[in-house]
């Protein structure tokens, strides 16, 4: 065992860091754990004699190594302090949540660092769990809506369908219902089961630049395909800062609105045209917003709140889940949809998506 202890009252002070109710390390200038207290020996599931003399990095997952630790030493040491959460390594393999508090301490042969863990992995297990319950109780107020929507399409079916049992002549409109009725109840569960099982986002810092070039050509090419006219509006100079986003379910979103867009024209005579912009987000977590903007029909003000719910729609033959999609997709990667509308003039979604949510400590060094 190393000890670096070798102050006038050495005892006393390895007894306080003993009874303290917190994981306990002491780092050296070599960056080595010369002193762990049974708390930490408890937390990492070892002995305290393997802790000490090791290398404190031993204790850091590998892709944190190079960043995240030499960091938070060196703010340690020259600033006297830090904080913040790090994905922690047992030496069985296992890892865990700590949130780690470091101080330094002057000593004769060097400034050492102290630091105190706490496993908060329960912690942010209950804040998964609660954003699950949330997603749980949206699914139960679906479920109510789909009833709802199955039954139309069902007692239609089995009404035609009991009129042709008694029917000698084939009636080609009735039969024709069944077909209508039967494909839309088909595409209401085929929505149903694609919205359940949408993949989790897989979140990466990317470039605006980069997103766009990701995105915006399937956008155009969807839109004319639709026979409406795409206007880009992308500035020359973009945010620099970098978002967070997984293009491959972003574009989703997307694609749902500019269909939407697209309809909007459905009865409405004009020149077709979808707009797309994008600007820059000069303060919050927030980097840049994306605009879609249609002149189509516009929707009523009684009837906007209502336009991100489940199975909402006003228009015959639609299912109305493509904004509820979207809104899904934006959350879970931590941004934000907004819709304004005016009758017969158009509507405009802002998406907004956030920043790198990583601190600078974890992703530059110092």
């Amino acid at each position: 065992m190393l000890n670096e202890f070798e102050a006038p009252q050495p005892k006393l002070i390895a007894h306080i860091l003993e009874i303290i109710n917190s994981a306990i390390l002491v780092v050296d200038t070599f960056d080595r754990i010369v002193f762990a207290n049974s708390k930490a020996a408890m937390m990492f599931e070892t002995e305290k004699k393997e802790l000490e003399g090791s290398p404190l990095s031993e204790i850091f997952m590998p892709e944190d190594r190079e960043v995240l630790l030499s960091n938070i030493l060196k703010i340690t040491r020259s600033q006297g302090e830090f904080e913040g959460e790090a994905m922690l390594r047992r030496p069985d393999g296992s890892n865990f949540m700590g949130f780690l508090s470091t101080s330094s301490w002057q000593w004769e042969k060097g400034i050492e660092v102290i630091i105190t863990i706490n496993d908060i992995t329960r912690l942010k297990n209950i804040e998964w769990e609660l954003i699950r319950s949330g997603r749980m109780v949206f699914l139960g107020r679906m479920l109510n809506d789909i009833s709802h929507q199955i039954r139309n399409p069902v007692l239609t079916i089995g009404g035609f369908s009991r009129r042709l049992a008694k029917m000698d002549l084939q009636k080609p409109e009735h039969i024709q219902a069944i077909i209508d009725e039967s494909a839309r109840l088909e595409l209401l569960l085929n929505t149903l089961n694609e919205f359940i099982n949408l993949d989790k986002p897989k979140l990466e810092p990317l470039s605006v630049k980069c997103l766009l070039e990701n995105i915006e050509p399937h956008l155009m090419k969807l839109a004319e395909s639709h026979e409406v006219k795409w206007i880009s509006r992308i500035p020359s100079s973009l945010p620099k800062e970098r978002v967070l986003a997984d293009p491959r379910i972003f574009i989703r979103a997307l694609e749902a609105v500019v269909i939407n867009a697209c309809d909007a024209y459905e009865h409405k005579d004009t020149e077709k045209t979808v707009e797309f912009r994008v600007e820059s987000v000069d303060n919050g977590p927030q980097v840049c917003a994306f605009y879609i903007k249609d002149r189509g029909s516009g929707i009523k003000p009684e009837v906007l709140p209502n336009v991100f719910s489940p199975f909402f729609t006003t228009k015959t033959g639609h299912i109305g889940m493509g904004l509820t999609f979207a809104d899904r997709i934006v959350e879970e990667q931590f941004g934000s949809i907004a819709i304004e509308s005016s009758v017969n003039k158009g509507t405009i979604l802002t998406f907004h998506l956030s920043k790198d949510r990583r601190r600078e400590v974890r992703t530059k060094k110092i």
